[in-house]
């Protein structure tokens, strides 16, 4: 009874708001980490695949012989999102080795961490030359860039064709003689040989 006399109705009312205060900040924070712990993660889950193995996202595809009349050559790549959010699929073109001439994209130097030279080709300028340039067309084509999620999917294909050209046996003979005499000197390297990275992103949601 002395104690509680000599404690001051001040010091009684400081001690009453004190506590309270101390229990409302520790009310707040435990609420706060509530809070977080019932955030949902969506899952990312997306994968390159052909020929039923899987693959990263850097891919070589290599052609062992080209000549004219040849069968055409098919090499496909799918893109699955088994994700919860849709996704959007891109690619480029790194570089392009054919018959022994190289190309290296602007881009390809850029993944190589080289600063590019005058007579780089970008991507879409690399696929244009493989695409015209030669008797034989390079071509790479994708479905769609669209992944929806949890089921989406796009196939990307490359293709090799050499026809014979029924107007122009001139220049078929003369690329046909530079396959078979790189080949010949070759013989334990593809004819073509094609780097293409492929990307896919989130999409805001």
């Amino acid at each position: 009874m002395k104690f509680l006399k000599k404690v001051s109705p001040f010091r009684l009312i400081f001690l009453i708001i004190l506590l309270a205060g101390n229990t409302f900040a520790w009310f707040i924070y435990t609420s706060k980490v509530d809070g977080a712990v019932n955030v949902h993660v969506k899952g990312w889950d997306v994968v390159f695949q052909a020929q039923n193995t899987e693959l990263s996202h850097s891919v070589d595809i290599d052609v062992s012989s080209i000549y004219p009349g040849m069968q055409d050559y098919e090499y496909e790549i799918t893109a699955y999102n088994r994700s919860e959010v849709s996704a959007n699929l891109t690619y480029v073109i790194l570089e392009a080795n054919v018959l022994g001439t190289l190309y290296v994209s602007v881009e390809g130097r850029a993944d190589r961490g080289e600063n590019p030279v005058a007579t780089d080709l970008t991507s879409a300028q690399l696929l244009n030359k493989l695409a015209n340039d030669y008797p034989f067309t390079i071509t790479f084509t994708v479905t769609g860039s669209n992944l929806q999620a949890e089921l989406g999917e796009q196939d990307c294909i490359l293709e090799v064709v050499w026809p014979f050209e029924q107007n122009d046996d001139e220049t078929d003979t003369e690329w046909g003689i530079a396959a078979a005499t790189y080949k010949s000197t070759h013989p334990d390297l593809p004819s073509i040989s094609v780097r293409i990275k492929l990307t896919i992103t989130q999409n805001p949601s």
